[in-house]
């Protein structure tokens, strides 16, 4: 095998951080942003820190076609972890653009990708539903494509007249800590979320309303719950200061100490998390024809970017 040098580009460098914004430079590599990424926790396939070496690099193709940038699901906690206020979700997004713009993913894939995202979140309520009170050893093709287009029923989420419990106990002990009646169910929250979508499946203004009412003790036994994936973006969104993603924290701690879960269940919840994320990187390797060859070639250039220090001049790949 050949080998050419490989230098950083400081034009690409600046071309990049001028379009994405993401103070790619401040980074130190701590690897806050790798440890805190709920999808790498699960599968060790998705480093954000390997993203933002890449731009500071100003190696422009090896970002666009990284598959890594779509695995991603946009919850941005590297972002709010990170003590430098570095964006490696912004070059994620940058990346995912210029890989559309490149043509190297078609449109048509990208809407596939989009409604496959928003299926996933079927599959994790339907996954943590099993794990409430099951181990899952592992995920056949046929559970996975059941789940898939299971719809999920309405349940909790189902409000009538009756159920109006305006002086049961909320989160915080019957304090108001998280500033919960300050909501008048806008919207703004379910927006900014990343993984709602159905209203049966994840939803948290549905969910903080049921709290409102007094409907907290019907939510412990909910699946729902336990989709949030603590990226804080409803309380970000709040223009009422609502604390959403502690009301959710507070839900499920009830549910643990109600009984309503066991403690173990946050270790099968994490084993069923890894064989569903994996399942869903496979499937968008497949939808992306990220193929074997190609995997390889980028793995390549990315050990490259992590043997490599911020004074890193050059490094060889193939030619």
């Amino acid at each position: 095998m050949s080998y050419q040098l490989l230098r950083p580009d400081p034009g690409l460098r600046s071309k990049i951080e001028n379009a994405a914004q993401a103070a790619s430079n401040m980074c130190w590599t701590c690897g806050s942003c790798d440890f805190e990424c709920p999808v790498n926790r699960a599968t060790g396939s998705l480093r954000p820190q390997k993203v933002v070496r890449l731009a500071t690099m100003g190696l422009l193709d090896e970002l666009a076609e990284l598959p890594e940038v779509w695995y991603c699901q946009t919850c941005r906690r590297c972002i709010e972890v990170c003590p430098n206020r570095v964006k490696p979700a912004t070059l994620i997004e940058y990346a995912r653009q210029q890989a559309l713009g490149r043509g190297l993913v078609s449109m048509e894939k990208y809407r596939r990708f989009k409604a496959l995202f928003s299926l996933f979140q079927r599959v994790r309520w339907h996954a943590t539903a099993y794990a409430m009170h099951n181990d899952l050893p592992d995920l056949p093709h046929s559970q996975w494509c059941d789940w898939l287009e299971e719809p999920i029923p309405e349940m909790a989420f189902t409000v009538t007249k009756q159920h109006y419990l305006p002086h049961a106990d909320r989160p915080g002990n019957g304090q108001d800590d998280f500033h919960l009646q300050a909501c008048f169910t806008c919207g703004e929250c379910s927006s900014a979320c990343p993984v709602s979508g159905e209203r049966h499946v994840f939803d948290p203004r549905t969910i903080f309303r049921m709290v409102n009412l007094g409907l907290a003790e019907r939510l412990l036994n909910a699946p729902s719950i336990w989709l949030c994936i603590a990226c804080q973006r409803c309380s970000d969104a709040c223009s009422q200061l609502v604390k959403g993603h502690e009301v959710i924290k507070q839900l499920q701690n009830q549910a643990i100490e109600s009984g309503a879960v066991d403690r173990n269940f946050s270790h099968r919840l994490e084993i069923t998390n890894r064989l569903i994320y994996t399942r869903l990187l496979d499937e968008i390797d497949m939808l992306f024809n990220f193929n074997s060859r190609n995997r390889t070639r980028i793995q390549h250039h990315a050990e490259i970017i992590d043997a490599l220090n911020s004074q890193a001049l050059c490094a060889v790949r193939p030619a």
